[in-house]
């Protein structure tokens, strides 16, 4: 019976990996593939040695890495106050650090240029107010400025979780050894943190070099390497973009090479209580602080919603607008096609989670038991993790608009080539939350359900799905919201039968709407949001 049960399951492991193997291979392997052949045919050197090409790489590597270098201060410094002082405002705090997470990358660059752009409200006050005549913040520092915004986030949320599972005895004994505070820091406290700074760098290297909202918006002589691609996409050289398309990927590798840790965190211990702050004048100053750090990150979103109140056909050279109007909400009630922009993002994002849940549940069931093709499966579901979106793009573009492949495969400028790309993109944020959940799920659970005359149907319904369906329902939330966000691909494959809600805002804000383009950014606002909210609802059940 037993050797019947281990042919059984034998059988199932191949079945599951000849699956995702399939479905991985015309996804991801096969357009991957053609791209670094199509390109080496038709490398264009010119495109790299011209000044645009060259700066485009120098940017996009130097502003990598000083993206990670900021980042990490500020997002590592809140990480730090947050888990170790205790002070009034630190809850807020600690829960509003978040918030870059929901502001989608086109909102809010959006955002940030009407603060410190040449029409933005900081120049305009401080040409009335103080008579600065050219005041604005424009190319890398308007960039970077962005990127740390954005991209602390993720140092915070690695840093603060290393830090409350940090032994606070080992920090002890250290000091009752005679160490100094600077030698504990460097030689315990910086060696336990390591993995996660490292992991949170790399993030920020790769998601900095694949950026292009901020350079579009505010790199006018500041050439990036996705703006670039996109550029020669749009005159119609795919033999310039596709060469940068692998100059980029190759930058976007550069960071695991830079950044890949070895190693593994410490063991976890007891936290300790944060030390509160007694001082009347102590509390008084990181409260204001505290605040202000409040007010930055709230900054954005409260921008957005103040734009999208604001009558501006009527601002002219006011330094705050004057009119106000619910017409830039009301006008998109008053035509039903107004709401298929939101209508196609869902269901794209949606098709797209369907896609990542179909194959990454049995993906990350062959990683995390460790079954037959495990590790093959898991280097296929990474790939696309180091690809930068335009990459990603690019690769579905020249793989599926090719005349000999059958024509249920000609998907270019079809409908279902974005949630395709959305599928690549964001399968292996699924994968990687479902695989800690399978790794960790006990299998005697089932073999002790059969064992008591279930049978395996019976024990999946009622055994399996209750213990993985919380991480699951998070990991789904998070890709959805994710998808709905997504704009550095989206811009490349968008067809006008399925435009998004990115695109449209985009459009609105080059054309003559800008109401409507900050009303769809607070729709987009409020369901990245609610996702995002089910997400910590779930972790926290």
């Amino acid at each position: 019976m037993r050797a019947y049960k281990q042919q059984d399951l034998k059988r199932l492991d191949h079945s599951v990996l000849l699956l995702c193997l399939i479905v991985l291979t015309c996804t991801i392997v096969y357009p991957c593939a053609r791209l670094l052949l199509e390109a080496l045919s038709d490398w264009q050197w010119d495109t790299i040695r011209g000044r645009a090409g060259r700066l485009a790489i120098f940017n996009t590597i130097w502003m990598s890495l000083a993206s990670v270098f900021t980042s990490c201060v500020v997002g590592t410094l809140v990480a730090f106050v947050v888990t170790r002082y205790r002070f009034p405002g630190r809850n807020a705090l600690a829960a509003l650090a978040y918030l870059p997470f929901a502001l989608p990358p086109l909102v809010g660059t959006l955002s940030f240029f009407y603060l410190i752009s040449s029409v933005g409200f900081i120049p305009r006050m401080m040409q009335e107010w103080l008579g600065f005549d050219s005041f604005s913040i424009n190319g890398p520092v308007a960039v970077l400025l962005i990127h740390t915004y954005s991209f602390s986030v993720y140092f915070y949320a690695m840093v603060s979780a290393s830090l409350e599972s940090m032994d606070v005895s080992q920090l002890e004994v250290a000091r009752t050894l005679g160490a100094s505070k600077a030698k504990v820091f460097w030689n315990v406290t910086i060696p336990h943190l390591k993995p996660a700074l490292m992991g949170a760098s790399l993030l920020s290297f790769m998601t900095s070099a694949a950026s292009f909202s901020a350079p579009y918006f505010f790199g006018d002589d500041f050439p990036y390497l996705s703006v670039e691609i996109y550029n020669e996409r749009s005159q119609f050289n795919n033999g310039g973009a596709m060469t940068l398309s692998v100059v980029l990927g190759i930058v976007s590798l550069l960071g695991l090479v830079l950044f890949r840790s070895k190693h593994s965190p410490g063991a976890t211990g007891t936290k300790g209580t944060p030390r509160v702050i007694a001082s009347p004048s102590g509390k008084l100053l990181t409260g204001l602080i505290a605040w202000a750090c409040m007010l930055l990150l709230l900054t954005p979103h409260l921008n957005i919603v103040y734009l999208s109140l604001v009558n501006h056909r009527e601002w002219q050279d006011e330094v705050f607008p004057t009119i106000f109007t619910l017409e830039n909400y009301t006008s998109l009630f008053q035509d039903a096609s107004t709401f298929k922009p939101i209508r196609n993002s869902s269901w794209m994002s949606a098709f797209a989670v369907l896609g990542c849940l179909l194959i990454g549940l049995p993906g990350s069931y062959l990683i995390g038991r460790q079954r037959i093709g495990g590790r093959l499966v898991n280097l296929l579901i990474m790939l696309p993790w180091a690809l930068p979106g335009t990459v990603v793009a690019m690769n579905l573009i020249i793989a599926f608009n090719d005349p000999d492949l059958p024509k249920s495969m000609q998907l270019y400028n079809t409908v279902a080539l974005l949630p395709l790309a959305y599928f690549v993109r964001f399968i292996p944020l699924l994968t990687r939350m479902a695989t800690v959940s399978v790794s960790q799920f006990d299998g005697t659970l089932i073999e002790a359900g059969q064992t008591l005359g279930a049978s395996r149907g019976y024990c999946f319904r009622r055994v399996v799905v209750p213990l993985l369906a919380p991480s699951l329902l998070a990991a789904t939330a998070l890709v959805f919201a994710s998808c709905l966000g997504e704009f550095v691909a989206t811009i490349l494959l968008y067809t006008p039968s399925n435009l998004p809600i990115g695109i449209q805002i985009f459009q609105q804000w080059r054309g003559s709407g800008l109401g409507s383009a900050f009303a769809y950014s607070v729709f987009l606002i409020l369901l990245v949001t609610i996702t995002l909210y089910a997400t910590t609802r779930q972790k926290k059940s």
